[in-house]
């Protein structure tokens, strides 16, 4: 059978493989590129795959999407780049590659083990190795992706044009070193982003303990409540609500402060039946009253002496004190929360923060030494009980963030960073934002309120695959070199143990040390790599030449799915905005896709053993069908449920359809002796030999067409397969 013939039989399995090969015969992106290579140019930047793993079927709908936008744009005569990208670093593929290694410590015994080379190694082990299912699968998906031409976030070319974004922000005064209290994955042992937190949110169960702290002047207590008692040993302040009432109330032989508003509700809590109030103050009256931590003295030391400190354990009067939950009173510890550090800035205390990077208290913690701070919980509640600080310890469901790559909990603490200052960026991230075309208003309105947050963006990670921060510190001083290209990084070296043609990762460039120009002595370099989001959000300057950046971007159409207003979408908004300095965005338009869920509706994952495969799922099944599927089911920005008894069924077997209505117009045109080439349309007007239905169907066909291309401008994939469906069951059929 040869490509445009068709057998008695249909078999759309046999029909796509004639078809994939006679289109490789003919190296149809070369005739395509070919032809239209004069034409108008439109660029289309690939949201890369992270090569941590095999495509689903949740990638098989997004590439659908993006190949039926390359072809649309090719039939409207465009000449498009489509190139492949792949995100080849980070999290994602380093902790696969630890697990393919066996490894199960920590990151620190890890490296001890095996090194950093051989960890490097093995991360480019497996990302070719998984690229290889992923060519295949495009292959047999049709997708017209040019893979000869794809960017690798990993290679050396790539990672020093990603560096010209950072000497942009560093120049303008947007990369900053800070300590800051971030989002910590214990078990990865790094910094995350905010974008990463928002990924993984889970119901957890913690402690809900409530405790008492006696005021030095007074013989009075303030009750005060936490869900994290690991950071009693961390407190710093306790905090009220400035305009608030706060009674005085006797209990028994003790008078205890709590909100006037919390104060039935912590009674029932409490169990406790007779109390009275002996007085009503407005929170800012209680501004400034020192109290006394009830486990310094006797088991923290060196907190014991911060709180000699002027300002140290001290009632502050904030407008952020929620008084729906609690007592009122919040217990705040600079080192473990954000508005807490803000809070202890502001007053210029010092940063109690006994934590390591394995989450585990240090020996500036005293009796926590060595604990994994959560497993120090039970030792708080026995202390305080000890103390006679202990008021009642119960259980409390809640949301509660995890890490997005080992779903381990997070912790916040605070840790030495660097971060692009979105803050800085004034307005002009919302304006670019702002003139993008979005096309469905939900998607639209929850990216642009994300956007409006403006909040730094932790952009360095404490791991080893990765692009690293090339940022030298001096020994000395504590000078920083900037240095964002290869050239200039061999300018400024007083050593290259790797000489002139090193790899631009670790360990090779930390073994580079830099000439200080301040003070003379050596910089080393800050041992930091980036943000894996960092890697892809460079894509439109690091994948294309500065011919193409400068004339293709904005990119018409970019898309991926709705999780990505916190990713790929947001920080690629950032970094271009940074790059040009100005409310210049990298796309005209980006379409939010819907997530692909289990046929019941839940989400797809490994622990529910719900995931379809998509190799796997495009060997077995008509390819053709299934893109048939995916696009007529639901609008792009729906969640999809996905069935493979549902897509086998009557509503999608429009192709047999087709196939048998082409079967009876062949055999047709042969009793009649029709001769495509010279029985054309034209013809056809020329001898009067149209009939009023063939009049009818023309004009059927017309409208289709119509409709399909203000679809497809609308990104309304499902109408035009809605369309199609009708058109050739409804009337061609007919």
């Amino acid at each position: 059978m040869q490509a445009g013939n068709l057998e008695d039989k249909l078999n759309l399995k046999e029909i796509e493989k004639i078809t994939r090969k006679y289109w490789e015969d003919i190296d149809i992106r070369k005739y395509i590129k070919d032809k239209y290579a004069d034409n108008e140019t439109v660029v289309f930047i690939e949201g890369p795959p992270t090569l941590n793993g095999k495509p689903h079927i949740g990638h098989i709908r997004g590439r659908i999407i993006k190949d039926i936008w390359y072809r649309f744009n090719v039939l409207n005569d465009y000449d498009v780049i489509f190139r492949g990208g792949w995100d080849t670093q980070g999290l994602p593929v380093e902790l696969q590659a630890e697990k393919e290694l066996g490894l199960k410590g920590s990151k620190i015994e890890n490296l001890k083990k095996i090194g950093e080379e051989t960890l490097i190694q093995a991360c480019k082990d497996l990302i070719l190795n998984n690229y290889e299912t992923w060519k295949k699968s495009d292959r047999l998906l049709g997708l017209s992706l040019d893979h000869d031409n794809a960017y690798w976030t990993y290679k050396d070319e790539y990672i020093e044009r990603e560096w010209k974004y950072l000497e942009k922000a560093w120049e303008n005064g947007i990369l900053e070193e800070l300590e800051s209290v971030v989002p910590y994955c214990p078990s990865c042992q790094t910094s995350l982003s905010h974008s990463e937190v928002a990924q993984g949110y889970e119901t957890v169960e913690d402690p809900s303990l409530y405790y008492k702290v006696k005021l030095v002047d007074e013989d009075v207590y303030l009750i005060l409540w936490t869900t994290m008692p690991f950071t009693v040993v961390t407190d710093m302040l306790t905090g009220v609500k400035p305009e608030s009432i706060y009674s005085y109330v006797k209990i028994e032989n003790e008078t205890w402060i709590i909100a006037n508003e919390r104060l039935d509700e912590l009674m029932n809590v409490f169990h406790i039946e007779n109390f009275e109030i002996l007085k009503e103050v407005k929170g800012k009256s209680l501004d400034g009253k020192k109290y006394i931590h009830p486990l310094a003295e006797k088991y923290i030391p060196e907190l014991h002496a911060l709180s000699k400190q002027q300002g140290v354990h001290t009632v502050v009067a904030e407008d952020f004190v929620d008084l729906t939950t609690g007592t009122g009173l919040v217990h705040i510890s600079p080192a473990n929360g954000e508005i807490d550090f803000d809070i202890g800035k502001k007053r210029n205390l010092p940063l109690f923060n006994p934590i390591n990077d394995q989450a585990c208290f240090d020996e500036k913690s005293g009796k926590f030494n060595g604990l994994f701070v959560r497993d120090a919980n039970d030792l708080v509640f026995d202390l305080l009980k000890t103390e006679n600080s202990l008021v009642k310890l119960g259980r409390l469901k809640h949301e509660y963030p995890l890490c997005w790559r080992s779903g381990h909990r997070l912790l916040w603490v605070a840790r030495r960073a660097y971060f692009y200052r979105v803050d800085k960026l004034d307005d002009k991230v919302v304006e670019a934002a702002e003139s993008i075309e979005y096309y469905f208003e939900q998607p639209q309105n929850r990216f642009i309120e994300i956007i409006k947050e403006k909040r730094p963006w932790c952009i360095s990670r404490e791991r080893v695959w990765g692009t690293p921060l090339p940022i030298w510190k001096c020994i000395s001083c504590s000078h920083k070199v900037g240095l964002f290209s290869r050239k200039a990084i061999i300018d400024n070296a007083i050593e290259l143990p790797d000489g002139d043609n090193f790899e631009l990762h670790k360990p090779w460039m930390d073994r580079i040390v830099i000439n200080c120009p301040k003070c003379n002595n050596e910089c080393h370099r800050e041992l930091f790599v980036l943000d894996t989001w960092h890697n892809s959000g460079a894509a439109p300057f690091a994948s294309l030449s500065n011919e193409e950046y400068n004339e293709f971007i904005p990119a018409t159409f970019l898309t991926e799915g709705i999780d990505q207003t916190r990713g790929w979408a947001y920080t690629l908004l950032i970094e271009n905005v940074i790059m040009q300095n100005s409310s210049a965005p990298p796309y005209s338009a980006f379409l939010f896709q819907g997530h692909i869920l289990d046929e019941k509706g839940n989400k797809m994952s490994k622990r529910l053993g719900n995931i379809v495969e998509g190799y796997k799922t495009l060997d077995e099944n008509s390819v053709d069908i299934l893109r048939f599927y995916l696009m007529r089911k639901a609008t792009p920005i729906d969640s999809l449920n996905f069935s493979f008894e549902e897509m086998k069924s009557r509503p999608y077997q429009v192709i047999s359809t087709l196939y048998n209505l082409h079967k009876y117009l062949k055999q047709n045109g042969e009793y009649d002796n029709f001769n495509k080439d010279e029985h054309t349309l034209e013809w056809s007007i020329n001898n009067n030999s149209l009939s009023s239905p063939d009049y009818w169907i023309l004009s059927k066909l017309q409208n289709l067409i119509k409709d399909v291309t203000n679809s497809y401008s609308d990104t309304n994939f499902n109408l035009v397969a809605a369309s199609i469906d009708n058109f050739i069951i409804e009337s061609f059929s007919q």
